[in-house]
């Protein structure tokens, strides 16, 4: 029961038992005084017309007595007047019979009313004529005391509700305070932290908020702090100092992870500075690291497909990325930072004779880290053979697929006609291998039956705007496929496209409807880097997942970036990369660990390590209090 209803209760009943108390003393006491009236104007009206009755000529004229009876019987007050004689007989009467309207009967047993009656003595002179009596009726004297309590109980009532009124517009002004201090708790639920700026002058709802906002600022600011310690050891973790780009433990990171996936397709590319040792030498430290921040600034400032944030300083002398681009595109992007890096280099004397080198190696899922470096390493050496800016090529991929945007664009729409698309599901399970979630990837079949990953052809269908035809696909697949294990909660990684435009909505919603009529649920997630760049509409996609009891999730999360997402947005979980939470909890980074433990905690979000591609992994992540995973080493993609 609300305060107010409470209040308002209480109020009632006060007013109901003032209500009695006024009601049953006014009625006891006007019944007290009515029934006085009563006698006094019955004797009144005795005395009276037994005067004017002695004065009549003849005191037993039965028509003048008729008029003077009629004249008192007029007033309506009377039941009965008789003028006996001395004999007993009876002069005149008369009588009437008044029945009582608009009065109930529970009044007048409540407030008894007895008839009155009044008598005088008639004298003609020193000679009595005859005794007088008449009856008053209480009748009147019931509708004048009935009418006066129903006039009460309107005006009581009127009251009633006005004070009821004015109490609810007290109450909501004087409680406001109240409403907005379960706004800032059910935001703090939500993952927000909202501060009351208006404090109430009430000095107990006062107390109340202050304590409130210096709750709210302690979890505000065990999250920034926790935020900031994560940031820091994620940029000591990761990050080249000089360059501000990824250090050569991020690059294998992003490596083992793409190795892990079933559905990669890409390449590692680096890019090697030729006799940079010498340079150092020669014209000393300023000057080569000068040289460095030039090629990493034109890194950053370039991209190749969609994985440009992929770019690390591998050594000191080297640069690396993985791409998922088709192999004229990242030839094309390596020959057009060479072609930049010459005509830079030409405008500065002591960089002249500086050159550059690049290596690619093709990815496998499954392939060996360091087979991958060795590969690459041998392409470097042949491509320093054939000297300054050449690019030499491992190619490993027995896939054949379209070269250039018009053959992609047929090829992506002759798949989406045919319907060759179809999913693969890999489980998320918990330390007792109870399953938590199932995720989805999407796959192609080519014209020669060959199953292409989705990194072969997302990259291309987001650059030519068909990444949304894709998702609508997915969707339809999902709604439609009966053989579903819809036990298991589905996860489905939605694009940047889906985010950045509104015409599959509708789908989705329905999707979403779909499922939670059913009893079913779905996990859904993005990319740390896709909602990051879209933090509004991730917003509203968290905000209708959670209206159907679905689980909104963050796929990759990218401790390097801000984590302030966590807050605008209801997540029920992160996935974070198996090797990245290990080297996290290595004694020297045990507090970034630490930090991103208590952030998620703080916020509710469960912590699901992916890529999990061996049984050492596997221990290390359970003793680190890691219950749910997901990797190749659990379960590999499965056909549905």
């Amino acid at each position: 029961m609300t305060l107010f209803k409470q209040i308002a209760l209480l109020v009632s009943t006060v007013f109901l038992v003032l209500l009695l108390i006024i009601v049953v003393n006014d009625l006891s006491r006007t019944g007290s005084f009515q029934q006085g009236q009563l006698r006094t104007t019955a004797q009144d009206m005795a005395t009276t017309l037994g005067i004017a009755i002695s004065n009549l000529p003849e005191g037993d004229d039965q028509a003048t007595l008729e008029v003077l009876f009629n004249a008192v019987f007029d007033s309506g007050y009377y039941t009965r007047i008789e003028l006996v004689g001395v004999d007993g007989q009876t002069i005149h009467e008369k009588k009437q019979e008044l029945n009582l309207e608009g009065v109930p009967d529970w009044f007048i047993g409540l407030v008894p009313l007895e008839t009155v009656s009044g008598s005088t003595q008639v004298m003609k002179g020193w000679t009595q004529l005859g005794k007088l009596e008449l009856e008053i009726h209480p009748g009147f004297a019931y509708s004048s005391m009935y009418q006066a309590l129903i006039s009460a109980l309107r005006w009581f009532a009127l009251l009633f509700v006005i004070s009821l009124l004015v109490l609810w517009l007290v109450l909501r002004y004087v409680l406001e305070p109240l409403q907005r201090v379960k706004e800032q708790a059910d935001a703090i639920h939500n993952n927000q932290f909202v501060q009351q700026q208006k404090i109430p002058t009430t000095v107990e709802l006062r107390r109340v908020v202050e304590a409130m906002n210096l709750m709210v600022s302690k979890v505000q600011g065990i999250f920034d702090d926790q935020e900031k310690t994560l940031a820091r050891y994620q940029k000591l973790l990761y990050r080249d100092n000089l360059t501000g780009l990824g250090n050569r433990r991020y690059l294998l990171d992003q490596l083992q992870q793409s190795t892990s996936e079933q559905s990669l397709h890409g390449c590692m590319a680096i890019i090697k500075i030729v006799d940079f040792d010498q340079l150092r030498e020669q014209h000393g430290y300023e000057v080569s690291d000068n040289l460095i921040r030039i090629v990493a600034d034109m890194l950053q400032q370039t991209h190749c497909g969609q994985q440009a944030e992929r770019v690390s300083r591998f050594n000191e002398d080297e640069f690396a990325f993985l791409s998922a681009a088709d192999e004229s595109e990242v030839n094309d992007y390596i020959r057009s930072l060479f072609d930049a890096f010459q005509q830079l280099i030409a405008k500065q004397t002591e960089l002249a004779e500086v050159q550059l080198l690049a290596g690619i190696c093709d990815l496998e899922a499954g392939g060996e880290v360091g087979s991958i470096l060795s590969g690459i390493d041998y392409c470097l050496s042949q491509a320093n053979t054939r000297g300054p800016f050449s690019i030499e090529r491992q190619l490993s991929t027995s896939l054949e697929l379209p070269q250039g945007k018009m053959q992609w664009r047929s090829w992506l729409e002759s798949v989406l006609e045919s319907k060759q698309l179809f999913l693969v599901g890999q489980l998320a399970i918990s330390n007792d291998r109870v399953a938590l979630q199932r995720e989805l990837f999407i796959r192609a079949r080519d014209q020669q039956g060959e199953i292409v990953p989705a990194s072969a052809f997302m990259p291309m269908a987001s650059s030519l705007g068909m990444a949304l035809d894709i998702d609508r696909e997915v969707f339809r697949l999902v709604a439609s496929n009966q053989q579903l294990d819809r036990s298991i909660p589905l996860a489905l990684n939605l694009s940047a496209a889906f985010f950045e435009l509104a015409e599959a909505q509708e789908e989705f919603d329905q999707l979403l409807v779909d499922y939670a009529q059913s009893g079913n649920r779905l996990c859904i997630e993005a990319s740390h880097h896709v909602l990051n760049q879209h933090p509004i509409m991730c917003g509203k996609i968290s905000d209708r997942v959670h209206r159907h009891r679905h689980q909104f999730g963050i796929d990759n999360l990218d401790l390097g970036q801000s984590l302030q997402l966590l807050q605008s947005g209801q997540f029920d979980y992160v996935k974070i990369n198996a090797i990245t939470l290990h080297e996290m909890s290595r004694n020297d980074m045990a507090a970034g660990f630490q930090a991103l433990r208590t952030i998620t905690d703080t916020l509710d979000i469960q912590i699901i390590a992916v890529a999990v591609d061996s049984q050492e992994v596997f221990d290390e992540l359970k003793a680190l209090g890691i219950d749910s995973m997901q990797g190749n080493f659990l379960g590999s993609p499965e056909a549905i």
